[in-house]
């Protein structure tokens, strides 16, 4: 059953690749029509190697039949270079523009789904399907295509011309061809599960690549490089093993295959030997009955070629359409009106998807226009995963959270998350210069745009000491910048979108509170009209708010202002007294050490 469960899934993921052909039907038409151009000009060279042995064989040649049959080879030969070139430029050329459209509809669609979705996968198996699978679905577009419909005609054609020369010594030599097809019945379900499995080796090695690479410097600072040595080649050993259990199936089926088809030249030794000498046929037919039973071998030969790259390419589109079919659990809403910063959150209660334990729980409240909420609690209490619901990074249930009235359910995904300018926890910054990174998403922003951003963010004097400014690559994930340099910049992004709300989730934990005080007001006067959302566990972060949120195992046990919340002399005081405790004696530690 499982096996047969595997070809249907083959029959389903190869009629999906040919589909992509056929939707580039003319140029492949063309490609195939200069194919055929090659394999009928290669016909014909047999031919004249037979009138030309046949006439010495016989004493009747002179030189004008050399020189003519020596003109019509070369014109044979320009005419299939340039045959070839044809086919190689529409059917690879075909190839590589499906793997540049496969390319493209893989990215377009990852960026469509979900939070949720990355969860649950392995970045080191999304590259492996990016790189590898789309590159065994090329070679199915490409070679194999080409060496199908070469094998198909070439064979046809050779077959016919060993029948018209001599058809009881054709059908002796064709007496292997069925084993060959029984061959490739065989072998073609074990290459299928044996390529599966070197996809899976190669994600693991990817996956387990990627992490050592994005935290090198944790490996480092425990010295732990021999352990994560050990674990990568544990990875790459497997990798290897699965390479080889295919490369020995293939090691196996090739010659296998290639013997059979010689099999026939052994076959031909003995009967057309005999048939010449009893005057059957002549020296020039079997010099060409040997050429086409020759040209007869590649395609018996390309069969497990062609299984071998459709099977690689099978296996390949079916992982790919794993992820291209799966339904974005997030889907566009039918209002396509722009929402309004005024935000609503009634009775929310949500658990992570796959998970029974709710993370938040009953939060109720609401922010005008122009307002700021402030939202402080526990590491774990819920509080960016209310912000990620309000942006619908996941999904509240219906009839919970409202933007300007509408509950979020119903916008485009468009539309609600241009509204947001967010600043996350882990701040990440892309591998381009610092003007780039604070540009990002927001278009063409004016140089002084930019320098007025990092200025608000208390970072243009930093920049400016940088060798090349604001110009500066800050490597992957902003490497070579601290955390709290990192943060700034992240904000400035934010801010440069615009935003009509402006989410920072504890982004200025990695910067001291003088420096925050002066980012809080700058980002204040500069966001005078916009709604502003900070997460915070420091109180003085987030004091000056119009309502704070106070957190608690993903409820909200108190709400009001600064001095509301702190004359009631609950969570709230007890959190801001502690940190001013904490701050004194910071303070006193300080002046000990000097």
């Amino acid at each position: 059953m499982p096996h047969q469960s595997g070809e249907k899934t083959d029959r389903s993921s190869l009629r999906l690749i040919y589909a992509r052909l056929f939707s580039h039907r003319k140029a492949l038409f063309l490609g195939i029509l200069a194919l055929i151009g090659v394999d009928g000009l290669q016909l014909v060279v047999p031919k004249v190697f037979q009138r030309v042995i046949d006439a010495l064989a016989s004493g009747n040649v002179d030189s004008d039949l050399i020189w003519q049959m020596g003109a019509v080879i070369m014109a044979v030969t320009l005419g299939m270079a340039v045959c070839r070139f044809f086919w190689r430029w529409f059917i690879v050329g075909t190839s590589h523009r499906i793997d540049r459209d496969l390319r493209s509809e893989f990215y377009d669609h990852l960026q469509k789904l979900p939070a949720e979705f990355f969860d649950g996968i392995k970045v080191g198996d999304v590259m492996a399907h990016a790189t590898n699978d789309i590159n065994a679905v090329r070679m199915a577009c490409g070679m194999a295509t080409i060496a199908s419909f070469d094998a198909v005609f070439m064979g046809t054609a050779s077959i016919v011309m060993l029948i018209t020369i001599n058809w009881r010594l054709a059908l002796v030599t064709m007496i292997p061809l069925p084993l060959i097809a029984l061959l490739v019945t065989r072998f073609s379900g074990i290459i299928h599960d044996r390529f599966e499995a070197v996809q899976k080796a190669f994600s693991d090695l990817s996956e387990k690549a990627q992490e050592a690479f994005s935290g090198i410097r944790v490996i480092k600072a425990y010295g732990d490089e021999e352990s994560e040595n050990r674990l990568f080649d544990d990875k790459a050993k497997l990798n290897l093993d699965q390479n080889i259990r295919l490369a020995r199936v293939g090691g196996f089926f090739q010659p296998l295959v290639s013997s059979l088809a010689l099999a026939g030249s052994a076959i031909l030794l003995a009967a057309g030997g005999r048939m010449i000498i009893g005057g059957s046929i002549s020296l020039g037919q079997f010099v060409a009955f040997s050429s086409y039973l020759a040209m007869l071998t590649w395609p018996m030969m390309a069969i497990g070629f062609v299984v071998n790259m459709l099977q690689r390419g099978a296996a390949s589109m079916s992982r790919l359409m794993r992820i291209i079919n799966t339904v974005p659990a997030i889907a566009d809403g039918d209002d396509p009106s722009s929402p309004e910063p005024f935000i609503e959150v009634k009775n929310l209660t949500f658990a992570y998807p796959e998970t029974s334990v709710e993370v938040l729980s009953g939060v109720t409240f609401s922010l005008e226009k122009g307002r700021t909420l402030g939202i402080v609690g526990r590491t774990g209490s819920g509080k960016t995963t209310l912000v990620e619901l309000l942006m619908r990074l996941y999904d509240p249930p219906p009839g919970t959270v409202f933007l300007g009235g509408k509950d979020v359910r119903r916008l485009r995904l468009g539309n609600l998350r241009k509204l947001f300018g967010y600043v996350p926890q882990e701040t990440f910054l892309f591998a381009m210069t610092i003007a780039e990174n604070i540009a990002f998403g927001a278009g063409d922003v004016p140089p002084e745009r930019i320098r007025e951003l990092a200025e608000a963010v208390d970072i243009a004097g930093e920049i400016d000491g940088f060798s090349q400014g604001m110009d500066t690559v800050v490597g992957e994930r902003g490497v070579t910048l601290s955390g709290g340099q990192k943060q700034r910049i992240a904000i400035a992004r934010a801010l440069a979108m615009n935003p009509g709300v402006l989410v920072l989730d504890d982004s200025l934990s990695s910067v001291d509170t003088e420096t925050e005080d002066a980012i809080l007001k700058a980002v204040k006067r500069m966001t005078r009209d916009i709604t502003t959302i900070i997460i915070a566990h420091r109180i003085s972060t987030v004091q000056h708010a119009d309502l704070i949120l106070v957190m608690d195992g993903g409820r909200v046990v108190e709400q009001g202002t600064h001095d509301d919340l702190f004359s009631r002399g609950g969570r709230y005081t007890e959190l801001y007294r502690m940190q001013q405790l904490e701050a004194e004696a910071g303070g006193s530690r300080r002046k000990g050490d000097s």
